[in-house]
């Protein structure tokens, strides 16, 4: 146990200094850096132990109040991913302050619970209580994050046409389920006087911290501040893509009833954005010949900034006219043109050679993972069944 500790120490230190050299250390970075150092601190409590038995240094002695950051240092942490804030503010320390009260009361009176131990631990009141408040900041915090991460996804599909793990921050579901799940065992060891239960602990808090180093050194921040929502741009002069005629006969269309219902809902959300009926007209015929004739959607990295900068209209009209005149978000909306693409290559002769990851390479996909993924939700078919069944025109409706 001691060399995981050793090791634990060495692997959250090494992350914290490597954040904080960065060149470009962002406020997540920074956030990142700290958890680090409070994550370590317990362990760092248990090293000094064992290499000074004597040695007393009084805020390393509180090894049960650490955990009361976890949350907040979560929250914040995702928050500026996000892109909700650039700099901490004081309301934002405020999230700290279960963490300063019990700290400070624990260093004034002397009294604090024993520090949990597999061997020899004394599940006392104050233990439980403590576990038990522990158990329920964490639970808070997480639903917290787990809320703002379900609209991080909303909100990325409306701004990228592909989706990494460091974009949909998925990796980050995963980490608050450890957090909680071991916060939830050391409860359960102090309630239900169960000492083994701790055996899990340390190695659980090394995964953890060998999960964060490894993502959180990888991860950008994914928005600039309030770059998720809709902002006030002027419409730029337009240029490059020539706007179609405006005088052309609206094309009629009947629609189902859940698409109208859909349609609807979109309207609602964007009622006050000041997009006029023409305008929004306009931007749709512009959208449609920029993407059929200069075909953006074969970069992967495209996103609805770029594509917007490109037709020289303000990204959230843009936006807007996606979703309430196609019914859809960014991100399906460039797929179905990349499969679109993808299903026209297979169908030629020439092609009959060419790996399927190769045609996804060409048309816009950055990975077989989400190429696949685009393709089942698209189509109802995995790119090579869909391959299978050229052979049989019937099949496909052609």
């Amino acid at each position: 146990m001691e060399t995981l500790l050793f090791s634990a120490v060495v692997q959250a230190l090494f992350t914290t200094v490597f954040l904080i050299s960065k060149p470009k250390c962002t406020l997540s970075d920074g956030i990142l850096a700290v958890w680090m150092v409070f994550i370590a601190l317990p362990m760092i409590s248990g090293v000094a132990a064992s290499l000074w038995p004597e040695l007393r240094i009084p805020v390393l002695q509180a090894d049960l109040i650490y955990p009361l950051t976890f949350g907040p240092f979560m929250w914040l942490y995702v928050r500026a991913v996000a892109g909700d804030i650039d700099k901490l503010t004081k309301r934002d320390l405020l999230h700290f302050l279960p963490f300063g009260v019990v700290s400070a009361a624990q260093l004034a009176t002397g009294l604090a619970p024993s520090p949990p131990h597999p061997e020899h631990m004394v599940f006392d009141t104050s233990t439980r209580l403590v576990g038990a408040f522990n158990l329920a900041l964490m639970l808070s915090y997480s639903v917290l994050v787990v809320r703002r991460l379900w609209q991080h996804g909303r909100d990325v599909n409306q701004h990228f046409s592909s989706l990494p793990s460091h974009v949909t921050l998925k990796w980050l579901f995963w980490l608050i389920a450890a957090f909680f799940a071991v916060s939830l065992v050391l409860f359960l060891a102090s309630l239900l006087s169960l000492p083994f239960l701790l055996q899990v602990h340390l190695p659980a808090q090394f995964a953890i911290i060998l999960g964060l180093s490894f993502f959180g050194l990888r991860q950008d921040q994914v928005f600039g501040q309030h770059d998720g929502r809709r902002a006030e741009e002027d419409e730029q002069p337009r240029q490059g893509i020539a706007a179609p005629d405006l005088q052309k006969p609206k094309r009629e269309t009947v629609e189902p009833v859940g698409d109208s219902v859909q349609r609807d809902d979109a309207k609602k959300r964007y009622s006050r954005s000041g997009l006029t009926e023409e305008r929004a007209e306009r931007i749709l015929l512009k959208l449609e010949t920029c993407m059929k004739q200069e075909r953006p959607y074969l970069s992967a990295e495209l996103t609805i900034a770029d594509l917007a900068k490109r037709m020289a209209v303000p990204r959230h009209h843009l936006t807007e006219v996606i979703s309430t005149r196609r019914n859809k978000s960014f991100y399906i909306l460039v797929n179905e043109y990349r499969i679109e693409a993808i299903k026209q290559a297979m169908r030629k002769r020439e092609n009959s050679g060419v790996t399927l990851l190769q045609l996804a390479y060409a048309n816009g996909f950055n990975s077989k993972s989400s190429f696949n993924s685009a393709f089942k939700q698209l189509t109802g078919r995995t790119p090579s069944q869909y391959r299978r069944k050229l052979a049989r025109p019937g099949d496909l409706g052609i």
